[in-house]
């Protein structure tokens, strides 16, 4: 059956947020894993939710919300003044792109102090001591109905556990706001910090020493692996961080690793930065018509062209921990640009072909400035078609996943920009009256020439009447 706004949310989970400025047809949910405090009281009680007694204590009027079953989950959505949800890489750095962690960041209005930690009688207070504490699991998610057949999508935005809970001292009531801050399990892993070990994982490949990691520090959360990789690794003594081992085994796959929004360990190969998968959506106004970018969606606000020239890289060095340092050059771009040097000495990777092999990938990518877009910011809920755009971005992979972003300047319908770039972090910026997500992007494409190619006969870029012309 078609489910039309107004009517009741057919998931049938009571709480949530919803405002007509972010689109018909998403929710938001934003739930702690809060015990109530208060224990069983006879009689009255200022937590008591009728009228009389006999009632197990928990905040008047706040939902719980089923995530996790083991848990009793308190719903925050209706308390939310404001909230920031940043995660994956914040800067592009291409094929050399770190994610950071993962954070929320939640303004909640509190005018009776139920969030202030420091209120031993409020509802999630037990034996006069708060349990707003960090550590508590923190999650935030998006509901997305299809209108079509009411069927609800469930997309994961955040999950982690609280840094803080906050609250500044005031005397007026309707003034009172507490700050909820929380981080992904990046955190974690940058705590797990042990002895040096003796060398282990001589020959192991990115997908055994990502293993080899999890369990070593115990980790029991789930693992997303990449598809086999060529890579072999060094031995290892494990005396970094977790994070820091993690992102090393990466930096020598030339891939990437980050937690998803559902907490999953995800990490995937170089061959992903070479792959052309159709984009997941088509973004941007195009006042022509564009071959296969008839169904687009204009929601752009504001995109950042990226700074090309910093990421030439022309002339790679690249040696594994004692090995021999091995060179990559591209005599063209050094001809055209001067030498841009890059050089790495410390690879984990087991023999010095695979350290040729790093520098000759990395060249491929470097040799030559890629025009590409930074970022791109994006209100979702001014389409029509919100459900659809909603569904694309919170569903989207970083690394493996694309956008199409097509535009024209009004007075220059011809001159088209068309760019497919891939995702590799996102930021959403929640108010009641905007929800604003901004891609971090970086171009797809390898070894992407200096630009025109040399033309016999006239050609759109001949700057002469004739032809004979290097664009």
């Amino acid at each position: 059956m078609a489910w039309l706004p107004g009517d009741p949310w057919p998931s049938g989970r009571a709480g949530g947020a919803s405002s007509p400025a972010w689109g018909d047809h998403v929710r938001l949910w934003i739930a702690a894993g809060l015990a109530p405090g208060n224990t069983f009281h006879m009689g009255p009680h200022d937590y008591a939710n009728l009228d009389s007694g006999n009632v197990m204590g928990g905040a008047p009027g706040v939902a719980r919300v089923a995530v996790d079953p083991s848990r009793l989950w308190v719903d925050l959505s209706c308390d939310v003044l404001d909230v920031q949800i940043a995660g994956g890489a914040s800067s592009a750095q291409g094929v050399l792109s770190q994610p950071d962690a993962a954070t929320l960041t939640c303004t909640l209005r509190d005018p009776n102090r139920i969030y202030d930690p420091f209120n031993r009688r409020g509802p999630f207070a037990y034996g006069g001591r708060s349990r707003l504490v960090p550590g508590t699991p923190v999650v935030a998610f998006a509901e997305v109905v299809t209108p079509a057949d009411s069927a609800i999508a469930v997309h994961y935005l955040f999950s982690g556990t609280a840094d803080s809970w906050g609250e500044d001292w005031t005397p007026r009531a309707q003034n009172r706001v507490a700050k909820l801050v929380a981080t992904d399990e990046t955190k974690r892993w940058a705590r797990y910090d042990r002895e040096e070990q003796p060398p282990v994982g001589a020959g192991d490949t990115t997908q055994q020493r990502v293993q080899r990691l999890v369990d070593y520090f115990q980790w029991i959360g789930t693992v997303e692996h990449a598809p086999a990789s060529t890579v072999t690794l060094l031995a290892t003594t494990l005396a970094q961080t977790g994070w820091e081992l993690l992102n090393r085994t990466l930096d020598d796959e030339l891939g990437y690793v980050y937690f998803t929004p559902d907490g999953t360990l995800r990490w995937v190969n170089r061959a992903s930065w070479s792959e052309r998968p159709p984009p997941v959506i088509v973004l941007g106004c195009p006042d022509v018509p564009v071959e296969g970018a008839e169904d687009f969606h204009d929601v752009i606000v504001d995109v950042s062209p990226a700074v090309i020239d910093t990421q030439i890289r022309n002339r790679i060095s690249a040696a594994r921990t004692g090995g021999t340092a091995q060179y990559a050059v591209s005599l063209s771009s050094m001809d055209h640009y001067g030498e841009y040097a890059f050089s790495r000495t410390d690879l984990g990777v087991a023999t010095d072909t695979q350290a040729a092999l790093w520098a000759i990938e990395l060249l491929r990518y470097y040799a030559y400035p890629q025009l590409s877009l930074e970022d791109a910011t994006l209100l979702p809920g001014i389409s029509p078609d919100d459900d659809v755009v909603w569904n694309a971005l919170l569903g989207a992979r970083y690394v493996t996943d694309l956008v199409r972003i097509v535009w024209s300047p009004p007075d220059l319908p011809a001159n088209v920009v068309d760019q497919s770039s891939r995702i590799v972090g996102a930021a959403h910026t929640i108010t009641r009256s905007r929800w604003e997500v901004k891609l971090q992007l970086v171009a797809t494409n390898a070894l992407q020439s200096s630009g025109l190619l040399f033309h016999l006969g006239p050609h759109a870029n001949d700057r002469l009447d004739s032809g004979w012309i290097m664009g």
